[in-house]
């Protein structure tokens, strides 16, 4: 077998009409999946495809490809990395995966996933064609540990929820483009409730809880998802209201009571990352307008504008003073 060692490259979406040979594969696997090492039995005659479709949290990852082995071991997992599982929905062809001593042959109508944080071995036959869903693990909820337990175990789409769960995923993986921005993050929420009962339920588990919430705990969870979508700059009202299933009407009432709104409070919440990122040393190559634009904000001089009114400095002016320690 040729061997191939894989490396960590920025990604970008493949189109499945351009195909990449064995010497492009593991740039090709590393932007949308992981990064791992490859075994080809074939190289010259190998040929892969991947078109890489990001959904709010989620990313939905079509691979076409022929025969090769790939392996990830603790070299490859990144300190810090965001933990992630990998659902396989097997297409075509023979699929086999192996971690923590379980090993799952998938064939179509089979599915399984993988822990990213974890060592992986994967063999794909010829033909093999898949529907590969990835997500945070936490999305998963109150039954993770569980669910931990089933990695690289086969799931037949033929019982239980299983067959719901594989058509939702078949379903929203050809109809991504339709869906508005404002209801991404709901959608996500929906599917992976759903996703999360069926592994729950695999795994022997009581199906996740959902106690009554109160206003303070809604807010408090609102507050959370705020800050981890703070780079969407499409991130307001109606997208959080939309994810936590209330209206916007009552979005506000929640904020009202804690005498700031939805969009003040994104917005403080964007300048304060702002101010950290400009005062870090570290970052000072990089500059203030991708600062701005990891952080949501739509342009330079809305940026600045905005900057300068909630701390009375520039952003270059601020910059300056905080690294140069300068008043």
């Amino acid at each position: 077998m040729a061997h191939a060692d894989s490396g960590v490259a920025p990604r970008r979406t493949l189109r499945p009409d351009q195909p990449v040979t064995f010497s492009g594969w593991r740039d090709t696997v590393a932007r949308s999946l992981l990064s791992f090492d490859f075994d080809f039995d074939e190289p010259q005659s190998f040929k892969g495809a991947v078109q890489s479709k990001p959904f709010a949290d989620l990313e939905f990852i079509n691979m076409v490809c022929g025969r090769h082995a790939a392996y990830r071991d603790a070299s490859k997992i990144e300190l810090g990395q965001r933990p992630e599982y990998l659902m396989t929905l097997q297409l075509s062809g023979e699929f086999r995966l192996t971690q923590e001593g379980r090993t799952a042959v998938l064939k179509p109508g089979h599915f399984t996933f993988y822990d990213s944080t974890k060592p992986a071995s994967l063999e794909s036959s010829d033909d093999y064609r898949s529907l590969c869903i990835k997500f945070p693990k936490k999305l998963i909820g109150p039954a993770g540990d569980a669910v931990s337990e089933l990695t690289a175990t086969r799931i037949d789409a033929d019982s239980g929820l299983a067959p719901s769960v594989w058509a939702l995923l078949s379903t929203l993986n050809e109809t991504l483009d339709n869906v508005s921005n404002v209801n991404r993050y709901s959608t996500v929420s929906s599917v992976m409730n759903l996703v999360g009962t069926m592994l729950a339920s695999q795994a022997g588990a009581p199906a996740p809880a959902h106690p009554k919430e109160t206003r303070a705990s809604l807010l408090q969870r609102i507050h959370e998802y705020i800050d981890d979508h703070l780079g969407d700059p499409e991130l307001g009202p109606q997208e959080v209201a939309g994810a936590h299933f209330i209206s916007v009407r009552y979005l506000h009432s929640l904020f009202q009571d804690s005498g700031t709104s939805v969009a003040a409070s994104i917005r403080d919440r964007r300048v304060e990352r702002c101010r950290i990122d400009l005062a870090d040393p570290a970052l000072i190559s990089v500059p203030a307008s991708a600062i701005a634009s990891r952080w949501g904000f739509k342009g330079a001089s809305h940026f600045g504008q905005i900057f300068k009114a909630a701390t009375g400095l520039t952003p270059a002016e601020f910059r300056h003073h905080a690294t140069t320690g300068s008043h």
